[in-house]
């Protein structure tokens, strides 16, 4: 049984339905990739999965470990060992590295320690006692990241995480993602504009085209296939 299985969801907000009959799985330690154009629905699965952000579910089902998560709150969803990177990274601007890190620590239900996780993520631990508003793009993306991985999950949704940011950065991210996956056996979902970055970390691609699942392919078809990247993904 995969670990998570979305089948038929049918979601969207009061200006409209967004999905349609959109059906997923992501195994047991697998980073699986959501891709799609800006527009087509990435950010609503997502947040379908996590209850965040109240979109309305019209219909489907949304499965982690054989729970169905649909109409359950997000506090709820997280203490069965789901978290959210969300796309804004939502960092507590004023708080320190280490105050945000001890936030997401005391809601957790069996969290890491902080000292744990900042062992991961050296350039953090270096400037434990700065607050979020003083750090660059990349520096809150991994405080973001590090945030996520403080709550122990066993699935960790990443959306847009290389979004903006420098090339130099964007590797590191790469190798966050890779680390967290292989080293603590964390599952994955992210959702990805750089597909060179999704075809790095991902071992599966499903694509997402005006709510719909149109394919699902291997990292090795996706850098071959130029008219599939041309047609769904703009590249």
């Amino acid at each position: 049984m995969a670990l998570l299985s979305i089948s038929g969801l049918q979601a969207g907000y009061e200006t409209g339905q967004v999905l349609f009959d959109v059906d997923l799985e992501v195994e047991e330690q697998e980073v699986v990739a959501l891709l799609g154009r800006n527009g087509a629905g990435k950010t609503t699965t997502m947040n379908a999965v996590m209850g965040a952000d109240v979109p309305n579910v019209l219909g489907g089902s949304i499965e982690f470990d054989g729970t169905e998560l649909i109409g359950r709150p997000s506090h709820e969803i997280s203490r069965f060992g789901v978290s959210l990177v969300p796309e804004a990274r939502r960092t507590f601007r004023e708080l320190t590295v280490t105050e945000n890190l001890r936030l997401a620590h005391n809601h957790a239900s069996d969290p890491l320690s902080v000292d744990e996780v900042l062992e991961r993520f050296p350039e953090l631990r270096e400037m434990r006692d700065r607050p979020a508003k003083n750090m660059s793009g990349g520096e809150q993306q991994m405080l973001a990241i590090a945030r996520s991985l403080v709550a122990n999950p066993e699935l960790m949704l990443l959306d847009e995480p290389c979004e903006g940011l420098a090339p130099f950065i964007v590797r590191r991210i790469e190798s966050i993602i890779e680390d967290i996956n292989a080293d603590r056996d964390v599952t994955i979902l992210l959702v990805e504009q750089n597909v060179a970055v999704a075809m790095a970390v991902a071992d599966r691609h499903y694509i997402l085209d005006e709510g719909r699942i149109v394919d699902e392919v291997t990292p090795e078809r996706l850098r071959e296939d130029e008219e599939l990247k041309q047609r769904y993904l703009g590249v």
